[in-house]
């Protein structure tokens, strides 16, 4: 890749894995959200990223599925991830 004077320092990037695959395990959509994520920080943009399955994440479309009778949903506690993202 070709360098370039651009600084990227002040972006942020958030990749949300969908994978069925719970963590450790070997997922290829980490793979290429590994690939991704790399060449993002090597220009100093600042990754974060999550796989979706790992949380008890409630189906629903309020903020907080919790408050519509769900026992548990990390979604509130994710979301300001999302926020904090110029890039998802």
């Amino acid at each position: 890749m070709a360098s370039t004077d651009t600084d990227f320092s002040d972006l942020r990037a958030l990749f949300i894995n969908t994978t069925l695959t719970r963590s450790p395990e070997r997922s290829h959509t980490q793979s290429l959200v590994d690939a991704s994520a790399s060449i993002m920080a090597e220009q100093g943009v600042q990754v974060d990223q999550f796989r979706s399955v790992d949380h008890p994440i409630a189906t629903g479309v309020y903020p907080d599925m919790r408050e519509h009778g769900w026992e548990v949903d990390a979604w509130p506690e994710l979301f300001p991830r999302v926020l904090a993202a110029d890039i998802l």
